[in-house]
């Protein structure tokens, strides 16, 4: 029993000393006594391969790299604890938001947060963090009662009260049966004493620079058990721990509580060994830079290009330079496993990665966790679910939908193409809850206002209608016995089992295979990896649904949350796919092993030093408060702020040749970011100049060309901003005669050589627009007012026949539609009772306008007045605006002397009144057809007049202008087309007398 300690800076061989004295001892024997080597997660692969291949090994038996937890699976499998069922992070998850539905009424200051999406996740934080500092609910019943005694605040005690509930009631669903990922640790610390395998061990820890009171916990046990325990600290002497500003702080200060731990338990503490020479650097300056990285003064050294700053104008282009880099390093030699990035904000720079680097042919891995929840086979999950809460609404139904694992595998694309008639159709006509289940509302028929209404479909309708009906029989079907199964359900268990029937009859663990084989036939590994993954993790929760609720009366609703928040959790594990590729990772979680160049990215100010914002569920008085009275939990922001000189410090030593920091001046939407204090840092230590980095090395004054001439791919984008600045450079010249040899690029590139014509439209040739107009156009002068108003809208709208998607409301259009529908069923009645407008009352006028939209509404859009109380109102105000209307007209009509002769006279070809003819070029036609709303007439001194009389729905004046331009031509058409017929409709010439606009509004 004997603790060693070993400690030095960064590079000074501390790991490699460990590994050579466990390398050693597995040569003098390969079966002897167990070595168990602990390090972090994140480590434990490279350990592990490192031991078994490097050092002259070619593998071994009695060594092993493990993390804590996954030593404590070793000892409790030998004296028993490793039966209990393990609830995991998901499993966890779920019954930490089951406790929140549960108990929120009870909770003293986390009611109203209780049921917000994303307080479970903290929760769930907070009580690992206690359980990783050994507080149970004992424990925090024994700390709220020493805070109340302190005079804490009551917000604190509240909270205290709060999750002292909570901790009681998942220690009383845990029980002694089931155990939490953090659970195994605790028995870890209670079992190792009984453990004949830790007896025997030799252990050695590295990878850490402090731990948490659980881990503390077992390293006592394993010095007091084991036979050596030797571990592995970054720090230059033990009186730094005295130093809260001292870089090695916080190793120093685990040193010394170690030291006085293996004291106070007897433990023999052999005499530290201090590794001083430095090993890892294999030029000055990176050895000047750890030597004086935290000195004060620093003193200054010369660069000699070990060390590069890179200023770029915006992140792009920074990840476009180090991709530069990485290339020309890889030209020189290097490895790209020997080569790393370091970042801190993923959510900026893997986009930019995932994107760049494959221009560059440069395999990469990104040891960053992604979430499952875009996965088809979880938002498949998550969407039914959703469908059946909601009764069947629109998007969770088609977000289930556009996951495909609705459709058979054989013929995906066809079933997409219906479903996408589906969608039009179901937003069109407003279909959700039973309405999905009402026949009557699934008559394909494309609306076309209600003058063109019939009940008689075209062939094509008909055939569309066939389609329809298999798609959603194909949806509709299934959820429907989704639901049905999901009323008799009444425990967890039951719950899980019909949505994994429901999954199970969709035959969707096929239809991942399918996808499966798609990527791996593809060469997208990480992505077929996922697809298994998504699968078993699946299982996996509801497998934890059922161990957690399996005989629990439950809801619904509350097993749909439940499940919810246990999808929310999954997130794929990635496992590089070979054995030489970049490694990007998060600088806090780093720990590289044999990388020469490190290239930090985004190295900007708030990110490197970190800002440190969010304090958690206890802030820090309140963590200063526990400190107070005596129990320590996790460092507060302000110590993890001190932290962050560490960190920069591992960050800029990980490199043995060469280290690479760069940062954008500018953000995607061009504000100003600042950048590192330690950028300055840098520059003052080695005089370096910042490189400055371009998406367009035109932008740059003395920009070296070579610098931009990488890969093929991405040198043509700068090629091509080369040409438009007219004059070449020899290099420039060189790269362009390059890709007009290459068979590959020379296509490409005399593509970009073609003259650039000029931005104007080129008119369509007649043997185009003949197929898309034909040879006599057929138009309205709304079409004519369109082509004057914007070509182009013309002829996407026309010639193209593209239309906006039908969407289930009221617009102006439609109600313009029902105003002239309405007005003419009123004239037809007034003129079928045989009484004229001006002899109309107001009871009338009331009486006409219920009748005509009583007649009206069940054919108008879909039925959209008659689908709730509101278009209910609505349709009151509408039936009141013609009211009024007709009671205007009427009124006019008096006043006036002009009668109606005429109402909806529509011209055209097969229309009562022939088209207005318009002569084109080359002997074509146009004929012009249209609808007049209304034509009155009058005498003038024994001489006929007429007008034109057009509805509107809303208010709209008549510029002469927009007359003479073209954009406003519909009433003098009107009029001009009256007066060509005015024999065939009044019986002899007429006179114009005028138009006159009518708008249906509330003040007619």
């Amino acid at each position: 029993m004997s603790l060693r300690i070993v400690y030095g800076r960064a590079g000074s061989g501390k790991t490699r000393f460990v590994q050579e004295e466990i390398a050693e001892e597995l040569k003098r024997s390969r079966d002897g006594d167990p070595i168990f080597f602990i390090v972090p997660d994140q480590m434990s692969f490279s350990t592990e391969y490192r031991l078994s291949s490097a050092y002259g090994m070619n593998g071994m038996i009695r060594a092993q790299a493990v993390t804590f937890k996954r030593l404590a699976w070793r000892v409790l499998q030998e004296v028993g604890g490793i039966s209990r069922k393990e609830v995991d992070a998901f499993g966890y998850r779920m019954l930490i938001r089951s406790l929140l539905e549960e108990h929120k009424e009870e909770f003293q200051l986390f009611r109203r947060a209780a049921g917000k999406r994303g307080f479970t996740d903290q929760i769930e934080q907070l009580v690992k963090e206690f359980a990783r500092y050994c507080v149970d609910c004992g424990e925090l019943s024994t700390i709220r009662t020493s805070l109340q005694t302190a005079g804490a605040p009551r917000t604190l005690l509240d909270k205290a009260a709060d999750l002292e509930l909570i901790l009681a009631e998942i220690e009383s669903r845990l029980g002694k049966v089931f155990v939490d990922s953090e659970g195994h640790l605790a028995l870890l610390a209670e079992k190792i004493r009984h453990s004949e395998l830790v007896k025997s061990a030799d252990i050695y820890i590295d990878g850490f620079v402090s731990f948490t009171a659980r881990e503390y916990e077992i390293i006592v046990e394993l010095m007091k058990y084991a036979k050596n325990v030797t571990i592995a600290l970054p720090m230059d002497n033990s009186s730094d721990g005295k130093d809260e500003q001292a870089l090695f702080h916080q190793s120093a200060n685990t040193a010394q509580r170690l030291t006085d731990f293996a004291r106070k338990e007897s433990v023999d503490v052999d005499h530290p060994i201090h590794m001083e020479m430095q090993r890892r650097f294999t030029n000055p300056e990176l050895a000047h830079l750890e030597r004086h990285f935290d000195d004060y003064p620093q003193p200054v050294s010369e660069s000699r290009g070990h060390i590069r700053l890179v200023e770029a104008s915006n992140r792009r282009a920074e990840v476009h330079s180090m991709a530069r880099s990485i290339r020309r390093q890889a030209q020189e030699g290097m490895r790209y496993n020997e080569i790393a990035v370091l970042y801190r904000q993923p959510e900026v720079y893997d986009e930019l990665i995932n994107t760049i680097l494959p221009q560059y042919d440069i395999p990469y891995f990104i040891s960053q966790k992604k979430t499952m929840l875009h996965h088809p086979l979880i938002e498949f999950s998550r969407s039914v679910l959703e469908a059946v809460l909601s009764n069947y609404s629109y998007e969770p139904v088609f977000r289930a939908v556009k996951t495909d694992l609705f459709f058979p595998e054989a013929s995906v694309l066809k079933w997409r193409e219906r479903s996408d008639l589906l969608e039009n159709f179901v937003i069109a006509n407003g279909i959700f809850g039973d309405r999905w289940f009402d026949e009557k509302r699934w008559l394909f028929k494309k609306y076309r206002g209600l003058e063109m209404h019939t009940g008689i479909q075209t062939d094509e309708e008909r055939a569309a209608q066939v389609e329809l009906h298999a798609v959603r029989d194909l949806i509709r079907d299934p959820l429907s016995r989704l639901k049905e199964n999901f009323s008799s359900c009444r425990t967890g268990r039951d719950f899980a089992e019909a949505l994994f029937l429901f999954i199970e009859e969709q035959d969707v663990y096929s239809k991942l295979q399918t996808l499966k084989d798609r990527e791996e036939r593809e060469h997208r590994l990480l992505a077929a990896a996922e697809h298994e993954q998504a699968w078993n993790q699946w299982v996996a929760v509801l497998d934890q649904f059922v161990l957690m609720f399996g005989d629990q009366e439950i809801g619904l609703p509350a097993a749909a949350k439940i499940l919810d928040e246990g999808f929310e959790t999954l997130e794929f594990s990635r496992i590089p796919p070979s054995l030489d590729q970049v490694t990007v990772s998060k600088m806090d979680l780093a720990r590289l092993m044999d990388i020469k160049s490190v290239f930090v990215i985004g190295a900007n100010d708030s990110i490197l030093p970190k800002r440190v914002e969010q304090e958690g569920l206890l802030t820090d008085t309140d963590r200063e408060w526990f400190a107070k009275i005596g129990f320590e939990l996790a460092p507060t922001s302000k110590s993890r702020l001190m932290d962050e000189t560490y960190m920069a410090y591992r960050t800029f030593t990980s490199a043995s040749d060469s280290l690479t920091v760069s940062y954008p001046i500018a953000d995607e939407e061009g504000k100003a970011l600042l950048p590192s204090l330690y950028i300055q840092k840098l520059q003052d230590m080695f005089g370096i100049a910042l490189t400055p980095a371009a998406i367009d090395p035109a932008e740059l004054k003395d920009s070296a060309p070579l610098d931009y001439i990488s890969h093929p791919r991405a040198t043509l984008s700068y090629l091509t901003s080369q040409l438009r600045g007219g004059k070449l450079t020899p290099e420039w010249r060189a790269v362009l005669a390059y890709y007009r040899e290459d068979p590959l690029w020379s296509s490409v590139v005399s593509r970009i050589l073609e003259p650039i014509k000029p931005n104007t439209a080129d008119t369509l040739r007649e043997e185009i627009a003949e197929p898309l107009y034909g040879t006599t156009l057929a138009s309205s002068v709304s079409r004519v007012e369109t082509y004057f108003s914007c070509p182009f809208a013309q002829y996407v709208s026309y010639g193209l026949r593209l239309e906006e998607r039908s969407q289930y409301k009221l617009a102006a259009p439609a109600m313009g539609d029902l105003f002239h529908a309405a007005i003419k069923w009123i004239s037809d009645e007034v003129a079928r009772l045989g009484v004229s407008w001006s002899s109309l009352s107001q009871k009338q006028c009331n009486e006409l306008a219920k009748a005509a939209i009583d007649q009206l509404s069940p054919y108008f859009v879909n039925h959209i007045l008659m689908s709730s109380h509101r278009y209910r109102y609505i349709q009151h105000k509408l039936e009141a605006i013609i009211r009024q209307t007709a009671f205007m007209l009427g009124k006019h009509a008096k006043v006036t002397g002009f009668k109606p002769v005429a109402m909806d006279v529509s011209f055209g070809l097969k229309e009562s009144i022939p088209p207005l003819e318009v002569p084109l070029h080359k002997g074509r036609l146009m004929n012009i057809r249209g609808r007049i709303d209304r034509i009155d007439s009058t005498e003038i001194h024994d001489k006929p007049y007429i007008r034109i009389v057009d509805y509107k729905s809303s208010k709209q004046g008549l510029e002469l202008g927009d007359v003479y331009h073209g954009l406003s031509l519909q009433t003098f058409t009107y009029l001009d087309v009256a007066l060509d017929n005015s024999e065939r409709i009044l019986g002899t010439p007429a006179e114009p007398a005028g138009v006159y606009i009518s708008t249906c509004t509330t003040r007619c």
